[in-house]
């Protein structure tokens, strides 16, 4: 997963590029940056996260397939409006480790705070 992570975001920066508007065709003016690329990591890793988690998977049986996709779309949006809160300036200077390591700790949170509700 992370070897496909570089170059999935290497592929965002060059087709926001691409476009001319180098804000990934986003109309609300939100551009792109390290956060901006850094949460989408986050959000593309959270599943495979949530998959090795063990009370995910046993409280995942209890879900019908539709729940479990709500669910698991509650937590991965979760986590990754949490990221930016969870990174230092040394996870800058390395998004590769940055998102891997946010995104443990933003699904930890996450994880607890939906299935709570």
């Amino acid at each position: 997963m992370k070897k496909i992570l570089l170059p999935i975001a290497a592929a965002m920066l060059v087709s926001a590029c691409a476009t001319g508007t180098g804000t990934l065709g986003r109309t609300s003016g939100e551009g792109i940056n390290a956060f901006t690329v850094i949460r989408e990591g986050v959000k593309m890793q959270c599943r495979a996260e949530l998959n090795q988690r063990n009370e995910w998977r046993l409280v995942a049986l209890a879900m019908t397939a539709q729940k479990q996709a709500e669910v698991e779309e509650q937590i991965c949006g979760c986590a990754a409006d949490e990221a930016p809160n969870h990174l230092t300036a040394a996870d800058m200077l390395s998004p590769r480790t940055a998102v891997a390591n946010v995104t443990v700790k933003t699904v930890t949170t996450c994880v607890g705070k939906v299935l709570k509700k």
